[in-house]
């Protein structure tokens, strides 16, 4: 039996895929454990391994290299050695439909076993008989497109994302003349989706706070020259949250499935601005490392983002994001949560302010202050616990005496 590729769902909110590039060809062999392709994810780009052994087989209706596809779409079969000779690829039920949307969503039921991520393509009776798939009525819903009087291109008639989305850009208004409609797609759709999604269904509220870092300035400036690496305050804020976190678990915690998930490890995102969009890699046990293994850390971690060369274990498992727009002489702002996190800290610009020092003797003085962010999300956590975090991070900004 030919054993269906089929788009991988390499995250857990991921929708849809992009085939990069086949590492074996049409009519190759394959032996289980084989790269056999080159998939682009929601933040990572990730070569994926065959679990059989057998014969490649491409059909002409697979997607072509670069196209954006739903998770579940047939790319290929990996055909056993015995039936290599009479296979046809083209044959098969699911080869001969050149829409990539309506080949996940219009398949016939069926278990697919061939590639190491999360992929079905197993659909409900009514989903599979409606006129329109349920990917194109979510789109068609968002872009406010009336399907109902749309000529599908999917399988006998079938209505799909595509004929949305081409029926949208027919209807524009008429204001949009002279103007350049930028589709939403890639990791720019998928940080839509989660922002909508982190927005819509969770509690969030916004605590802020201003601190003195004039100490932490200190220690960074005063760093030992013999370190090879002097950390930035990001780094610096890295380990004072992950000792602030082990004291105060309630906010390393995650909401699934209608309950609450206290995390036994702590694991700090740091969102990073790229060419392609945000992205958020892992400094796992943070409490665990010294300050010059998080530099370390964290300075390959941006690199290899601005690079886009960060691997899928790098984005996983994180249970506390930190954001920074400080740079950008931002002050107090209101961070999204990262779902499913509990809580993310929105970190703001230092600048000097004359500040009161003493207030019995009247005494002021220039300090170096530095606003923070802290949203959190309600159902998981009250609001007196997550004040008694960010106050706990404000002393140890003010005191880094967990700083080594």
């Amino acid at each position: 039996m030919p054993y269906e590729i089929l788009m991988p769902r390499l995250g857990w909110n991921m929708e849809e895929g992009t085939l990069i590039e086949w590492l074996k060809q049409d009519g190759d062999p394959v032996q289980s454990g084989d790269l056999v392709c080159t998939i682009e994810g929601d933040k990572a780009t990730m070569e994926i391994e065959s679990f059989e052994t057998g014969t490649l087989r491409i059909p002409h209706a697979s997607p072509a290299l670069g196209t954006t596809i739903a998770v579940g779409t047939l790319l290929g079969y990996i055909v056993p050695e015995e039936e290599r000779d009479t296979f046809d690829p083209d044959a098969s039920p699911n080869a001969d439909n050149p829409s990539s949307d309506s080949q996940t969503e219009d398949a016939p039921e069926q278990t697919v076993a061939i590639i190491g991520a999360e992929a079905s393509s197993s659909l409900q009776k009514d989903e599979r008989e409606s006129p329109i798939s349920p990917r194109a009525r979510r789109v068609a819903k968002e872009l406010d497109v009336d399907w109902r009087s749309i000529q599908g291109s999917g399988r006998s008639g079938r209505i799909v994302e595509a004929d949305i989305r081409k029926a949208a850009e027919q209807q524009a208004p008429s204001d949009l003349a002279g103007h350049k409609a930028i589709p939403l797609q890639g990791l720019r759709q998928v940080i839509a989706e989660r922002m909508t999604e982190a927005t819509r269904t969770t509690a969030p509220v916004t605590l802020t706070t201003e601190v003195d870092a004039t100490v932490l300035a200190t220690v960074r400036a005063q760093w030992p020259e013999d370190q090879s690496i002097r950390p930035a305050y990001h780094d610096l804020l890295i380990k004072i949250v992950g000792t602030a976190l082990d004291e105060h678990p309630a906010l390393n915690t995650s909401w699934h499935d209608d309950h609450i998930i206290a995390h036994e490890h702590i694991n700090i995102g740091l969102a990073v601005d790229t060419d392609r969009g945000l992205i958020v890699p892992v400094i796992s046990n943070v409490p665990e490392k010294s300050i010059q293994e998080i530099s370390s850390e964290s300075s390959h971690l941006i690199q290899a983002a601005q690079s886009d060369s960060l691997s899928l274990t790098q984005l996983q498992d994180g249970t506390f994001t930190i954001t920074n727009l400080g740079m950008y002489d931002i002050d107090v702002f209101t961070p999204i949560l990262n779902l499913p996190q509990c809580a993310i800290l929105g970190v703001g610009r230092t600048i000097p302010k004359v500040t009161v020092i003493d207030e019995g003797t009247a005494t002021t003085g220039i300090r170096k202050m530095m606003a923070l962010s802290l949203t959190f999300d309600h159902r998981l956590v009250d609001g007196a616990p997550a004040a008694r975090f960010l106050q706990r991070i404000k002393q140890l900004i003010e005191t880094p005496a967990v700083i080594n």
